[in-house]
């Protein structure tokens, strides 16, 4: 009977060991169950608030940036992209104005080349003239006189003179 009486009771203790192990088990799911409860009711509340900003929404657009939701009014949009068109406007007015006074700077520069090499051309050729002047005195009355050679000589015909 003892034998007995001793299974009886080690199955006893094993059974309460169980029943506690059950009970414990139970107390965290249920802890758990009440953790992933509050969870959904906060993220069902997030849902509803979000759902009446936007039912409100009467003008304009919402933008979802991360948790804030910002509203964007048709004029704060118009406004962004007329500056943004104003920006690419002056980009490429400043571009092309860049163009035109290289291009113009070339021109200025080739014509300038062209007016030196007349003005370096008509400079040699006065200064032949000039030479030529200086060379020869003419007098009108048929007297020649050399002044490189420092004689003169009589002649019957006048020369003028070029001018």
């Amino acid at each position: 009977i003892f034998d007995f009486l001793s299974k009886e009771l080690v199955r006893l203790q094993e059974e309460r060991k169980i029943h506690a192990f059950v009970m414990l088990a139970e107390r965290q799911r249920r802890m758990r169950e009440a953790e992933e409860s509050g969870r959904r009711q906060v993220e069902e509340r997030r849902r509803q608030e979000e759902d009446e900003i936007f039912k409100q929404a009467g003008e304009g657009d919402w933008w979802d940036c991360g948790r804030l939701v910002v509203k964007v009014h048709q004029s704060t949009i118009d406004s962004y992209l007329e500056d943004i068109i104003l920006s690419s406007m002056e980009n490429t007015a400043e571009e092309q104005a860049r163009e035109e006074i290289q291009r113009m700077a070339v021109e200025v520069n080739d014509i300038a080349y062209e007016m030196e090499s007349r003005y370096v051309i008509e400079r040699h050729i006065r200064g032949c003239l000039q030479q030529f002047r200086t060379c020869l005195t003419i007098c009108f009355c048929g007297y020649v006189y050399n002044l490189r050679h420092g004689k003169g000589r009589a002649i019957l015909f006048v020369i003028s003179s070029l001018a």
